[in-house]
This record gives C-alpha cells, structure tokens and sequence, in this order.
C-alpha cells in the first residue's frame, strides 16, 4: 500500500513549487478545495481518474507523485497503457486500490493468476471482479483441487458456483468436511440438505458434525430431538452446544420425568438453570413429598387432641373439678 501522508507531502511540495494554491489547483482539476486538502494531509489519495491530470499540471511523472516505487511505476505504466511486463503480486497488491478490477485483471492475467494459490490471490480479491474469480476458482477445481484449496477466496466467489462445487464434493467422497469453510457461503438451505442427506446415510446424530454451525436452528433441533428420542441423552451430546435452548429445555424436563436427575447430568451445562432449581425445591420440599404433591391436609398430619375427642374446653373444666387432694 502507498504512504498516503508521504504521497500527500509530495503533492504539496511540488504544488508550491508550481506556484499553485490548493483553491487554484482544485479548479484547475475540476474538484473541490476539501479534496486537495485531504490529499496532502494524507487522509485520503487522488482517484485514478485525476493522477495523470494532477501529473500534468505538475510537470512531472505520475511515479513522481506515486514515490518512485515499483507499485508507482506499475500504476504510471497502466494508465499510459503501456504493458507492465514482470509486475510482482507484492507491487499488484500495492497498487491495486488505485486501479479499477479491470486494470488489476489485465497485470494478473488469467494466466498468470491460475499459477497463484488461492490464498494469495485472495489478497486481491476485493479489486478483481466475480466473473474472473469465478474462472480462477472452476479452474483449481478442473485441476483436481478439493473444495478446500477454494477457502480463501469463497467470500469472492460465486455462490452459484459453490453450491455445485459443494454437492459434487460430498458425492465424490462421501464426507462433509471439506463443505465446512465454504458452508458460509452456500445458499440458504444447501447446508441444511447436505446435513440431511448425511443423518439419512448414517443415522448418527454426530455425523453432519462440519457443518452444525452452519444450520438452522430448525434443522439442528429437529435431529436432536430425533437422535435423543432413538438413543438417548448421550447421543446429543456431541453437537449439544449448536442445539437451541429451547430444544434442550423441552429435552431435560421430559428427561427428568423419566429418570430423574442422573437422566440429565451429561446435559446440564446447557440447559437453564431454572429448571434444575425447581425440581431440585419439588424433591426436597419441607413436607418430604413426592415431585408434582402439595403439603399434607390437616388430616394427615396424625391425630391430636381434637382427633381424640377431647376439646380444650373440655377438659379444662375436668381440671376444676378434680380434687385437689389436699387434707
């Protein structure tokens, strides 16, 4: 990338020496005085569009104004639409935000990019256009490259593209981990299926493992709740974390019916904590009662006075008649 504060200082040193002021030099260039002041305060660098412009009405060089840098000689070259022979990614990397993707294409070739890995030309991505990532990406994959090689520049490519990379992928070996960095990308649904089509093959919960993050909570839920139902609590507990609160809520209480607390231990990290208190206050309740049973009535409490047929008054009056025993 250019210095802009150096590009900036160059620009205002060789705008005093043409004896311009920053307003003569914005109406000279058809732009406003604020553009100016940003070039040479280093906020922001002249558009492609006004490098040869500004390079005339300096007199001097547009790689003079760029630094006298490979990556200057390399923009002066595309703008005087001269070939830049030998151009280095390093300096195609330097110069391409300043060039339009159409300018950056024609130093990489199609050719030439077809030699790079993808990580590197991932670093040019943003400037180059989908239809020349899409050629890039269909031609890894020609030459035998799985669908990983393609990771770092998916975000580039087009989702077309990746959708059928995606499925031809999983058909040729069987697998879904090499769908995990691009799964990101695929339309909506595509991950969905695959993680479908992996369960119905399989029946293990544990086996669209790649691509748990990358699903719809209605898809993750329904499969859990299916794989807990034909093998238990322990069958969910590999992609426990991607299933939904709700889902794991509904699982533990309908658990905890059945099994009581030793039935939901392995999930307990995922489930509110609310739930665990209340049955926690139901089993161990003041009255020792069961779970879902209120406080014992009156009547269970055992008999008393009342139950023995003898009221308080009653026998208070018995008292005063009583002799006392005394001489």
């Amino acid at each position: 990338m250019f210095d802009m504060q150096q590009v900036g200082a160059r620009i205002s040193r060789l705008r005093k020496e043409a004896d311009l002021t920053q307003m003569e030099m914005a109406n000279r260039l058809g732009i406003s005085f604020q553009a100016v002041s940003n070039w040479e305060r280093g906020v922001s660098m002249p558009d492609i569009s006004k490098l040869g412009e500004l390079a005339d009405l300096l007199h001097v060089p547009i790689d003079q104004i760029l630094g006298h840098s490979p990556a200057g000689q390399v923009v002066a070259a595309v703008l005087a639409v001269r070939p830049a022979e030998g151009a280095a990614l390093q300096e195609i990397q330097e110069a391409a935000p300043l060039l339009r993707d159409d300018q950056v294409e024609g130093l990489l070739g199609q050719e030439g990019a077809a030699q790079l890995d993808a990580a590197s030309v991932a670093t040019v991505a943003p400037f180059l256009s989908q239809g020349f990532l899409d050629r890039y990406a269909r031609g890894l994959l020609e030459k035998g490259e799985p669908l990983s090689a393609l990771c770092p520049v998916a975000p580039f490519v087009s989702t077309s593209l990746l959708d059928k990379a995606a499925e031809e992928e999983v058909k040729r070996t069987g697998e879904l981990k090499s769908v995990a960095c691009v799964a990101p990308h695929l339309s909506a649904g595509l991950a969905d299926r695959l993680a479908g089509e992996a369960y119905a093959k399989t029946g293990d919960f544990a086996s669209f493992a790649p691509l748990a993050p990358f699903l719809s909570t209605q898809t993750m839920d329904g499969y859990a709740e299916r794989a807990w139902r034909q093998g238990g609590i322990n069958a969910i507990m590999p992609l426990a974390a991607f299933v939904s609160s709700g889902m794991m809520n509904r699982i533990a209480k309908e658990a905890l019916k059945k099994e009581g607390l030793a039935g939901i231990c392995p999930i307990l990290p995922f489930i509110d904590q609310q739930i665990l208190e209340d049955f926690l206050a139901e089993s161990f309740s003041p009255w020792g009662t069961a779970p879902g049973e209120g406080p014992p009535t009156e009547a269970a409490r055992g008999p008393g006075k009342e139950a023995a047929g003898e009221a308080p008054e009653a026998e208070a009056e018995k008292m005063q008649e009583e002799p006392s025993g005394r001489a």
